[in-house]
C-alpha cells in the first residue's frame, strides 16, 4: 500500500468518525422514527423530534441519545474508511467502460465498492439498529451492549441474523455511489469552467458546496431503502422480507414510508 493509499484510508475514517459522533443522536431518532408504526404498547409514541429528544433524556439523561454509539463509532469509519480504499483501487480495473461516459463509470465503481463493504460490516449495522431500538419504557434491556448483542442474535437466530436487512443495504451502496458520481461530475464541471488542469487544488468553497450537494441529492435519491432495512432489522418484529415490509405500508397508506415522520 504506496502512501497515497493510507492517506485515503486515514480521510474517509477520519471523516466517518468525526461525522459519526456528532449526527448519532439524529441518527437514533430517525431509526426510531423509520419503526414507528402506532404501537403505543410497543414503542413511545413521540409529538415530534423535539418530543423525542426530551423523553429520552428525561428517562434516560444524554446517555440515552447514544444508544447504539459502539457499533456506529466502529462501522461507520470503517466502511468509509474502507469504501475510499476500494473505490481508488477498483478504479482502474474498470477501464473497460472507458467508452461510457466518466460519471456513469464512477457510479459501476462505487456500486461494487458499496457492496463489497455492506458484506464486511452488516453484522455492526444490525447492532446498531437494535440497541438505538431499546426504548426508555422497556422494564429490561434485551442486549447489554455491542458484543452482548452480536452474540444473542448469532445464538439465536444464526448467521441470517447478522444479515438482516443487506438486500435493501444493497440498494443502499448507491448512496455513497450517487455521492460520489456527483460529486465527481462536479468537479470535472468545475474543472472545465475554469479550463485548469486536474491536479490543480479547487477552492475549500468548491470543495464544500459539491460535497454538501452530493450529499443531500444522494440520500434523497435513496432514503426509502433506510426505512425497509431499519424495519427487517428490529427486533420487536418479524418481517421476513423486503416485499413483505413494502406490502404492509402499501395496505396501511402510510406517508412515512417515504419521510418517516409522524407530527401531529
Amino acid at each position: 500500500m504506496v502512501v497515497s493509499d493510507y492517506k485515503q484510508l486515514i480521510a474517509g475514517f477520519s471523516g466517518g468518525f468525526a461525522s459519526t459522533v456528532v449526527c448519532h443522536p439524529l441518527d437514533l431518532l430517525r431509526i426510531r422514527y423509520s419503526v414507528n408504526d402506532n404501537n403505543a404498547a410497543l414503542r413511545p409514541q413521540y409529538r415530534s423530534y423535539l418530543h423525542a429528544i426530551k423523553s429520552i433524556i428525561k428517562a434516560e439523561g444524554f446517555r440515552g441519545l447514544y444508544q447504539g454509539l459502539t457499533p456506529n463509532i466502529i462501522a461507520s469509519p470503517l466502511a468509509w474508511g474502507l469504501y475510499f480504499q476500494f473505490y481508488h483501487k477498483m478504479h482502474p480495473h474498470f477501464n473497460y467502460l472507458s467508452n461510457v461516459s466518466l460519471p456513469f463509470q464512477n457510479l459501476v465503481v462505487g456500486c461494487v465498492a458499496g457492496a463489497s463493504v455492506m458484506a464486511i460490516s452488516n453484522p455492526l449495522w444490525v447492532a446498531k439498529t437494535r440497541l438505538c431500538l431499546q426504548y426508555e419504557n422497556e422494564t429490561a434491556k434485551t442486549y447489554r451492549g455491542m458484543i452482548d448483542c452480536l452474540k444473542k442474535i448469532l445464538k439465536e437466530e444464526g448467521i441470517r441474523g447478522w444479515y438482516r436487512g443487506f438486500v435493501p443495504a444493497l440498494f443502499g451502496t448507491l448512496n455513497g455511489a450517487i455521492q460520489f458520481a456527483i460529486y465527481n461530475f462536479l468537479k470535472d464541471w468545475r474543472y472545465r469552467t475554469k479550463k485548469i488542469p486536474r491536479d490543480t487544488p479547487l477552492g475549500t468553497m468548491d470543495y464544500l458546496v459539491f460535497s454538501s450537494a452530493s450529499k443531500m441529492l444522494s440520500t434523497a435519491s435513496t432514503y426509502p431503502y433506510q426505512v425497509i432495512r431499519a424495519r427487517l432489522q428490529d427486533h420487536h418484529t418479524n418481517y421476513n422480507s423486503s416485499r413483505e415490509v413494502g406490502n404492509i405500508y402499501k395496505l396501511m397508506n402510510r406517508l412515512d414510508f417515504i419521510i418517516s415522520v409522524n407530527n401531529d
